[in-house]
């Protein structure tokens, strides 16, 4: 049988195999143990080449066979530190190496590697090869003879960079190991050594740059570093975080130059250095389910056709009927307006400059050019007293009498201890109440959820609120708790989406100085 090699685009090696003639493999068996025997003869002359340089450190040893390098080693004839030993030998025509390390005539690293490269002071990087039915790989390790510690990440390339630093590549990411302080970096793309001071790593578009031992020198992010002589400047980027209207966060410490909401659901574009990513990694499903809300009944509306207008008219002798509202008609006569029912009796008698709709059972009312409200049973529960009454809901109503706003209930009383420069009803039905140029907010019934001590306050109808206090954006939840600080300087409301996203306050350039030394 001959074996057919060859490497597939994984990196494996696939081995198949076809059946020859049987001639033909027998003519190769012998040609192969002629040869074998012919490297077993010459193999102390090939020793006796290499041993000419036994007063290195390391030396590197050649054997073709297990026998002459057993001898070797009975005489004691590697006098160097370290003798890195191949053996080469063929089983069944299919040559074979061997190597291991060799110190003081005493095997350091054993024969288990096809390839050794020694680095620095104990340490050698050992490759070795996986055969498995069907597939062929090949992982790197580093040795240490003195603590017989095995680095062992199974990596694909290790590279020694010095200063007890190697370049690791597993699972096809790359990272700086130091083998004195068993530190690694963070995993990169590319690394290079710079200024013989630094080593600067790059991921994507970031960079990091790490001293020649490999730790963190600026663990920050950064987009580009600018040296001018020994100054020198790393450029950061801005980082956002995304957080639901929950106020849960999504995404953190995103870093790039801008960021805008993408067409498509969940999903923003990233720009950096004028190219576009596209990000789209939200780790669940968001409920999006709307749910319906069945409008409440209020009872049968009676029609009135023009006929019964016409009669309700001749009968009571309005001036004018105007619209329905609660079953109820309004009337004016003489300059007047009230109420009365589809059969002509009144109810609210004509006395009043105007008179609205009724809401929550409550009708706004003027007299003198004042507001007050009234009951369906024709009481005055809150005085004519105000410039401005809007409508009641819940049981309040914001009202104006000419300096403040405030809201008040069915008995004329203000709900909340202060009251307000201005008023503003949110999509949600909230209020967002001003003082002192400074925003808070009140919910649907008016009464206070956050004071108004804030520049800024965004009501997205949820339970958590973006505020801005001393030129920075945090979340607040509507029981006045702070979910995140105001550590952000810009903010962009992603409507479709119902997400916060919110840049972080760009950090200052990091600057630093390197001496010349003398």
């Amino acid at each position: 049988m001959i074996y057919l090699i060859w490497l597939n685009n994984q990196n494996k090696y696939v081995i198949k195999g076809t059946y020859i003639n049987f001639l033909f493999a027998f003519f190769l068996c012998v040609t192969t143990f002629s040869a074998s025997q012919a490297q077993t003869d010459s193999s102390a002359a090939v020793f006796s080449k290499h041993n000419t340089t036994v007063n290195h450190s390391v030396v590197y040893y050649q054997f073709y066979s297990e026998a002459s390098f057993h001898a070797s080693l009975k005489a004691k004839a590697f006098t160097s530190l370290y003798a890195i030993i191949s053996i080469v030998d063929t089983v069944a025509g299919i040559p074979r190496k061997k190597c291991g390390v060799v110190q003081e005539n005493k095997i350091a690293v054993p024969f288990d590697y096809d390839s050794i490269q020694y680095t620095t002071g104990n340490e050698f990087i050992c490759r070795k090869h996986i055969v498995a039915r069907r597939f062929y790989a090949c992982y790197y390790y580093v040795y240490n003879t003195a603590t017989k510690k095995i680095i062992d990440y199974n990596a694909s390339a290790i590279q020694y960079i010095g200063n007890n630093l190697y370049v690791i590549r597993a699972k096809g990411k790359h990272f700086l190991y130091n083998s004195n302080t068993a530190h690694a970096s963070p995993t990169f793309d590319s690394y290079q050594l710079y200024d013989s001071l630094f080593i600067l790593i790059k991921t994507a578009s970031e960079y990091q740059l790490l001293d020649r031992n490999g730790n963190d020198f600026i663990a920050t992010p950064f987009k580009v570093l600018i040296k001018n002589d020994s100054m020198y400047n790393a450029v950061l980027y801005d980082e956002w975080d995304i957080y639901k209207n929950s106020g849960e966060k999504v995404l953190s410490k995103l870093r790039c130059d801008s960021i805008r909401i993408s067409p498509e659901k969940y999903s923003w574009d990233i720009y950096r250095n004028d190219c576009l990513y596209y990000r789209k990694d939200i780790p669940y499903i968001l409920d999006t389910v709307k749910k319906v809300v069945t409008a409440p009944a209020f009872g049968p509306v009676t029609i009135i056709d023009k006929s019964k207008y016409d009669t309700l008219k001749l009968m009571i002798h309005f001036d004018t009927i105007y619209y329905q509202s609660d079953n109820l008609l309004m009337y004016r006569k003489a300059g007047k307006y009230g109420y009365c029912d589809t059969t002509g009796n009144i109810k609210i008698a004509h006395q009043y400059d105007t008179i609205t709709a009724w809401h929550d059972n409550m009708a706004a009312i003027r007299l003198k050019n004042k507001w007050g409200y009234v009951t369906k049973r024709e009481l005055l529960t809150v005085q004519p007293y105000y410039i401005t009454a809007l409508p009641f809901n819940n049981g309040v109503a914001a009202v104006f009498d000419g300096k403040r706003w405030m809201f008040v209930t069915k008995d004329g009383k203000n709900i909340n201890s202060v009251t307000f420069d201005s008023i503003q009803q949110t999509s949600s039905g909230k209020w967002y109440v001003y003082n002192k140029g400074l925003i808070g907010l009140c919910d649907t019934n008016g009464r206070e959820l956050i004071p108004p001590v804030y520049e800024f306050l965004l009501d997205a109808n949820s339970d958590v609120f973006v505020f801005k206090k001393e030129f920075l954006y945090g979340l607040i939840a509507k029981d006045r708790i702070i979910v995140c600080p105001p550590v952000y300087d810009h903010f962009i409301y992603d409507t479709v989406n119902n997400y916060y996203l919110l840049k972080r306050v760009s950090e200052t350039p990091l600057l630093f100085v390197i001496q010349a030394t003398k």
